[in-house]
């Protein structure tokens, strides 16, 4: 598959996404957060797009991200990046539809199957972590996902325009609406440990991972796209393993096993249907 060279280091940058903003938001709020993340993310892709286009599609779509990147910041001050991933990963549940409504994307039975397992999978995998969500951190990261699922589909409706182009644009005009409302909730402490943190996020969990995002939904359809995330928690469970040097609990393995399992049916392809060849009438 052509969309795994996209897909695989967009999973392995995402994992420790999670983890990164967290600590980041230690010293500053996720306002400004945000606001600078997306001015360097934005400026780092100018080289290459050459050009920041200003016009309706762009302005939407800034929108759209800049609501599910403030949101998931927001969200982050109250649930643990675990509980982050495992309550974004409800994004698929609300791309299929909105690909339908919007863009008139007919999802296939198997891209449906596939979003309904891999979900089924995220919630036996997150049965671990208990339900000691607060109910602000739950509600910031499920409207997240949302915000999330539609600029992915946006992103589907973009897929004729340059990706440097559009993501140079939103991210730049982004920082410009995160910086307006800064005043309202502004916290910054310039450490070397935020500064770290800032650099991944804006560039490796930032302009690249929306770059490679943004490359994959120019590939394939929102259904058979959007369930590739479910990776991400494969290879944050992966990680935690490696870090703590414990096996992961039994929910754990059955939960990333139904995952994996959404992935490859999501994956199957359709049988065609026969044409038949009529010799005359």
């Amino acid at each position: 598959m052509k969309i795994l060279k996209y897909a695989i280091p967009y999973i392995v940058l995402s994992a420790f996404s999670y983890e990164f903003v967290k600590n980041g938001l230690q010293y500053a709020s996720p306002l400004p957060f945000m606001a600078i993340r997306y001015l360097i993310g934005g400026i780092s892709l100018l080289p290459l797009a050459k050009k920041i286009v200003i016009n309706r599609n762009i302005i939407f779509l800034t929108i759209l991200t800049t609501l599910s990147s403030g949101l998931w910041a927001y969200g982050l001050l109250y649930v643990s990046p675990s509980e982050s991933a495992v309550l974004s990963y409800s994004m698929p549940l609300f791309a299929l539809p909105l690909s339908l409504l919007l863009i008139k994307e007919k999802p296939e039975i198997t891209e449906i199957l596939g979003i309904t397992v891999g979900f089924l999978g995220v919630i036996i995998y997150s049965i671990p972590l208990g339900f000691g969500y607060t109910l602000i951190g739950l509600i910031f990261t499920l409207v997240n996902a949302f915000f999330w699922a539609s600029f992915t589909v946006f992103f589907r409706f973009l897929k004729n325009m340059d990706p440097f182009v559009v993501n140079s644009s939103q991210l730049i005009i982004g920082s410009m609406f995160f910086f307006g409302f800064s005043f309202l909730d502004f916290k910054l402490d310039f450490t070397y440990n935020f500064i770290a943190d800032l650099i991944y996020v804006s560039i490796l969990g930032g302009s690249l991972t929306f770059i490679l995002w943004n490359q994959m939904l120019r590939m394939e359809k929102v259904g058979k796209v959007t369930v590739l995330s479910f990776s991400v928690p494969l290879l944050t469970t992966a990680i935690d393993g490696i870090e703590t040097m414990s096996l992961p609990s039994d929910f754990s393995i059955v939960g990333i096993t139904i995952m994996f399992s959404g992935i490859l049916l999501s994956r199957l392809k359709g049988r065609k249907k026969k044409t038949a060849i009529s010799r005359g009438n």
